[in-house]
């Protein structure tokens, strides 16, 4: 067994084959990973010298599960491969299309960064695997919320989780005014920052303006 398997055997195990072993293996176990929890060699000591008597295995026990939980249950932030990826999400129209073209593509080109729509992209199996690697694989996701598609709030929610996780990916949301003002957006992210534009150029030097903001202007 690996070092995880042991641990979860010591904890699903309590007292086998007997608690003499048990606390034995339990102490060369602690000792192996350095583990420096003063309560529990306390407990183990306790246990060594009065056995069952001692009435405090469940306390070592929920002690085991605590360092189980802090080596092992961590959610592993997925690294990211191309660091220059901006993924733009956003409704499949021509006049998006259009927006996308003369504003959303230059204006992330013009700053060093490469654009990518996954629907512009070629490959084989899941989308929903495809669009989760592309999103992690990004330091930053726009989400146009104009038309309120599912599909563009379900890949600014994807963005989300993975600043929950402390992926340092950043999250623009944008959406025409108005479409704005008449349509709304989901009252969820109502209440978001989102940046609002007028026709392609103003989105344009808005999106320079997130940009600097969100990328150089920490750097220095």
């Amino acid at each position: 067994m690996n070092e995880k398997e042991r641990l979860k055997s010591l904890i699903d195990n309590p007292k086998k084959p007997n608690i003499s072993e048990w606390v034995y293996e339990v102490e060369a176990f602690l000792e192996e990973i350095d583990e420096n929890n003063e309560e529990a060699w306390e407990l183990i000591d306790g246990i060594k010298k009065q056995g069952d008597a001692f009435h405090r295995c469940e306390n070592l026990v929920a002690l085991l599960r605590q360092i189980y939980k802090k080596r092992y249950d961590k959610i592993l932030i997925p690294p990211i491969k191309k660091r220059n990826q901006i993924f733009v999400a956003m409704m499949f129209s021509d006049e998006i299309d259009y927006i996308y073209e003369v504003a959303y593509k230059p204006a992330i080109q013009e700053h060093n960064f490469s654009a990518m729509r996954i629907d512009k992209k070629t490959f084989t199996g899941s989308i929903i695997n495809e669009i989760t690697d592309e999103i992690s694989d990004s330091v930053a996701l726009i989400a146009d919320l104009t038309g309120n598609r599912g599909g563009v709030y379900y890949e600014a929610g994807i963005a989300r989780g993975l600043q929950l996780c402390n992926h340092p990916i950043k999250l623009i949301l944008t959406c025409n005014r108005e479409f704005f003002q008449t349509e709304k957006v989901h009252f969820d992210v109502s209440g978001d920052n989102i940046l609002l534009y007028d026709n392609e150029n103003d989105l344009k030097e808005k999106l320079s303006e997130a940009f600097w903001e969100l990328f150089w202007e920490v750097e220095e």
